[in-house]
Formats: structure tokens, C-alpha cells, sequence
């Protein structure tokens, strides 16, 4: 008789989450699938951090069933592909923008009512993930936790065995559930976990357990198999990923999956409103045509871009263009129309097309360290300061933004609103990153009763990297070694930079 749905699931949730090394490791076919050498060249473009992030959502919404890879792998091109198929995408085997914006959008149904968070083990040093969000009750046990859903569709058992090696644990268990008819769809032994996918009594099991010095530590989660809407499979991938992580030392950190809305307390820096300064004329581009009499944004606003290709190519933030009847790009040669041919709302990125030759082209370096000096230029407050630009210094305070977010750094280079889409570059000139947004300092102070200052936040030259190669934009690396200046570096970020308004 064929496996129920679930069943086969947790047959398949078994046999990834063993671990990557059964499937990824085999050999390799020799005709590999149309697409699979850019796919794998994207992916080793990517920071690790980002590699696992799309990994979790690709198991979020259901196309990925292995432990989070650093290398790219047969199986994992086909998920994508599968995803992008599913989705009316073209199956190239690597995400744009645009595809991982819906990506977010489909885990995210699944990541909200979830509500993934980290449990700690109250024996030992090491925590999990937890679908906290079903409203779990945690009680405390001589071994661990045990967490229950109150409508008994779910529960999780967090235990730590003293004196046990995962040997004996799996040999007791599969004997166990032999002995009780359970159906044992999966089963895996090594020298330092076990995992186990069974079901019994219309209840999914998934195990996995450790060795964790003198003793074993792990879960056990069972779900309701008439639960299909909780995609309880998914859940067991997630959980034994973060178990994986925190065991196996030259496993990938795994960051908590997102999947709430952007904190309030971090606002993106808004496009300054009117009143705007007169644009002066162009001498080498032609005029800016007259405003458009209906369309757009009716007063104005403004924000700052920086050249990213030789044909004239700028980036900035989606936000800064949003909602435009048309854009103008204010360069060193004065003031022209722009095409916005790109836009990635989730990320806030966004390209136009210019036609302008850059003086200055920003070379983009994709790794930064905790504490390195930066630089920021933009121009800010449109209507009150310079408008030749301002530039301020700082440094990298911390290497993601709230609630951990990879795709972010925190600076203390003070950003006011219409730095917007500016560059952030390193002691040498190299672009690190494009500020976004800052810490919303008013809902700071009623939440805390304390300002915060120079809190702000830049996209990471990564997040960048991608979507322009994503949308054929070719970039340059970040080659720049020797410290410039702070005189020279605000004379490099300003020629890079233009003045972006929107009408």
C-alpha cells in the first residue's frame, strides 16, 4: 500500500536530515543539467551566511529537505529550479531579486505562524530552534524540556541523556519502536548522531541525537499527520539543522530564519520632501525635460545613487524611486533623466540607467571586519544642508543589522534622511555597502527612555553584488589595499556619488 503523504515526507525529511554527506557527496553525473556551472558560480559568489539564509527559506516553503550546504550541489540546483518552475520562473538554478522576493513571501506563510525561536537546553550549553509561535508550554524535566502544543497537534522533547552514546540511544529506539508495530521509515547511525524518521498511531517521528561528551544530547518531535497544513516535516528540517550547526564543529552557523516584518524601530531613511533645490542646468547632457503635469509623487523628494557600471549604470535604494513620475540623476556634468530598469523592493535596491560617463566607478568588496573604518557620502536634507554633499566617518559596530540580519552592517557614520542609496565605502575607497536605513531614535526613547546615537544600517556589498549580477549589471571588484585620507576619501565617494530626486 502506498505511503500516506505524510509518511512519505518524513521518509524523505529522514534521509536529508542524516546529514549533506549521503546525496552531496556522491559522485558527481557526468552530463550535468543545462545552467548548473553559472548556478554554481553564482552560489560561490555568495558569503556563507547568505548561502544558508537561502537555503532555510527554500525548506520554509517547502523545495529543500537538507541540512544548509557552503557548496553547491545537484540536488540543491533542482530545488531551486523546482521553485522557479513552480513559481512561473525560468529554472536556472540561481535566484534573482525578484525570484527571492517570492521566496520570502512563500516561507514566510509557513516561518510566521511558526515562530521559530531558540531554546536553550537547561543541562547543557548548547540551543535549538522551537516552532514557539503554536503556542507551546514548556515544561521542565530531569532530562531537558518538553514543549507540548495545547491542540495536540505537536510536541517536542529536548533531552539529554547522561552516560549514553548515540550507539546505544539509537539501538534502544529502533528496538522500541519494532517492538511497539511503529513504522520505521528512516534510520541512520555514525560515530556521533543518529537519526530516526518513523510513524505510529497516526503520529510522525522524527529523532536526531548527538554525542555531547559523557552523554547524548537531542529532540524528538511528533506531529499529527491530519496536520497537513503544519507542514510539520518542514519544522523537523529547521530543528535539525540547528542542532546540526551547534554540534558539529565545521558545520555552518545557521541564522534564525526570519519571519516577521521589519522591526519598527529601524525606519528606512526617507526620501527628503520638499522643499527642493533648484536643479542647476546641464552643460554637457541635455536639459531635463519639464515636470510631468500629473503622476508620481506631486511635491518631490530626493535621495542619493552612486555609479556602479561604465555605461552610466547607478544604484541607490528602491525607496528613494518609488512611486516616480520621473527621476533625475544630478552628476558632476549636471542633470539628466533616468530610466529605473531594476528594482528590488525586498532588498531596497534599485538600478537607473543614465547614459552619464562616470568619473568614478565604486569597486565593490564583499567582505568587511567588525571595527574597520568607514565612510559615507550622500546628500542629506535637501533644501537645508550642502548641496554639494556631505560625508561623514565611522566604523562597523556590528556585522548584521536588528534581529541578526545577515543582509545588513551597523555603522556609526552619522546618515540623516536622503543619504538614502549612498555609498559606504572602507578605509581605502572599496564599497562595502549602500546605507538604508537608521534606528528609529523617537520609538527608541518611548520604549527605553534613552536616545540612541549613530545607530544606522547599510545593505552589505554582497546583497549588492547579487543583484547586479542578477540583472546583468557588470560591477568591479574591490581592489583598493593602501588607507586613504579622510580628504582624499570624501574626494573618491563624492565622484562616484550623483543627487537622485524624485517627481
Amino acid at each position: 500500500m502506498a505511503l500516506h503523504r505524510a509518511h512519505r515526507t518524513a521518509l524523505a525529511v529522514g534521509l536529508a536530515l542524516a546529514g549533506p554527506w549521503p546525496l552531496e557527496s556522491a559522485p558527481a553525473l557526468a552530463q550535468a543539467p543545462p545552467g548548473y556551472a553559472e548556478a554554481e558560480s553564482r552560489f560561490a559568489f555568495m558569503e556563507t551566511e547568505r548561502r544558508v539564509r537561502v537555503q532555510t527559506l527554500l525548506t520554509a516553503a517547502g523545495y529543500w529537505t537538507g541540512m544548509p550546504n557552503v557548496t553547491f550541489g545537484r540536488r540543491l540546483f533542482e530545488a531551486i529550479a523546482q521553485f522557479q518552475g513552480e513559481n512561473g520562473f525560468r529554472p536556472t538554478g540561481w535566484l534573482d531579486g525578484t525570484q527571492l522576493a517570492r521566496l520570502r513571501v512563500l516561507a514566510t506563510q509557513k516561518l510566521a505562524p511558526w515562530g521559530l525561536r531558540t531554546i536553550a537546553h537547561p543541562l547543557r550549553p548548547v540551543a535549538i530552534w522551537a516552532p514557539m509561535g503554536l503556542g507551546l508550554t514548556v515544561e521542565r524535566t530531569p532530562r531537558g524540556l518538553d514543549l507540548k502544543d495545547p491542540t495536540r497537534r505537536l510536541s517536542l522533547a529536548y533531552n539529554y541523556l547522561p552516560g549514553a552514546t548515540v550507539a546505544d540511544s539509537y539501538a534502544y529506539t529502533v528496538e522500541k519502536f519494532q517492538r511497539e508495530g511503529a513504522t520505521l521509515h528512516y534510520k541512520v547511525l555514525r560515530s556521533d548522531f543518529f537519526a530516526i524518521a518513523a510513524s505510529q498511531d497516526g503520529t510522525d517521528i522524527y529523532m536526531r541525537y548527538h554525542q555531547d561528551g559523557p552523554g547524548a544530547l537531542g529532540f524528538a518531535l511528533r506531529w499529527d499527520t491530519r496536520a497537513t497544513d503544519l507542514a510539520a516535516e518542514r519544522i523537523a528540517v529547521l530543528l535539525s539543522a540547528s542542532l546540526w550547526s551547534a554540534m558539529t564543529p565545521d558545520a555552518p552557523f545557521i541564522p534564525l530564519p526570519e519571519f516577521s516584518v521589519p522591526d519598527a524601530r529601524a525606519v528606512a531613511l526617507p526620501p527628503v520632501q520638499t522643499p527642493l533645490p533648484a536643479v542647476p542646468p546641464p552643460q554637457a547632457p541635455p536639459a531635463v525635460p519639464p515636470p510631468s503635469p500629473s503622476g508620481g509623487k506631486p511635491s518631490g523628494s530626493s535621495g542619493t545613487g552612486f555609479f556602479v557600471g561604465r555605461a552610466g549604470e547607478v544604484l541607490t535604494n528602491a525607496h528613494v524611486v518609488e512611486d516616480c513620475a520621473r527621476v533625475e540623476v544630478r552628476g558632476p556634468l549636471g542633470s539628466v533623466l533616468a530610466q529605473v530598469v531594476a528594482r528590488d523592493p525586498a532588498n531596497d535596491l534599485a538600478i537607473l540607467r543614465t547614459g552619464l560617463t562616470p568619473p568614478k566607478v565604486a569597486g565593490l568588496r564583499t567582505g568587511i571586519r567588525l571595527g574597520e573604518p568607514v565612510a559615507a557620502f550622500g546628500y542629506p536634507l535637501a533644501g537645508m544642508l550642502s548641496t554639494s554633499g556631505n560625508f561623514t566617518l565611522g566604523n562597523v559596530t556590528a556585522l548584521t543589522g536588528l534581529g541578526d540580519n545577515t543582509s545588513y552592517l551597523q555603522v556609526s557614520a552619522p546618515v540623516q534622511p536622503g543619504n538614502s542609496g549612498g555609498p559606504l565605502l572602507d578605509g581605502n575607497g572599496n564599497l562595502i555597502g549602500v546605507v538604508t536605513a537608521k534606528l528609529n531614535a523617537l520609538n527608541v526613547m518611548k520604549a527605553n527612555g534613552d536616545i540612541p546615537q549613530n545607530v544606522n544600517f547599510a545593505l552589505k556589498g554582497m546583497v549588492a553584488a547579487n543583484f547586479l549580477d542578477s540583472n546583468g549589471v557588470t560591477f568591479t571588484p574591490g581592489a583598493a589595499t593602501a588607507p586613504m585620507a579622510p580628504a582624499d576619501l570624501a574626494d573618491h565617494s563624492k565622484a562616484m556619488s550623483v543627487f537622485v530626486t524624485c517627481r
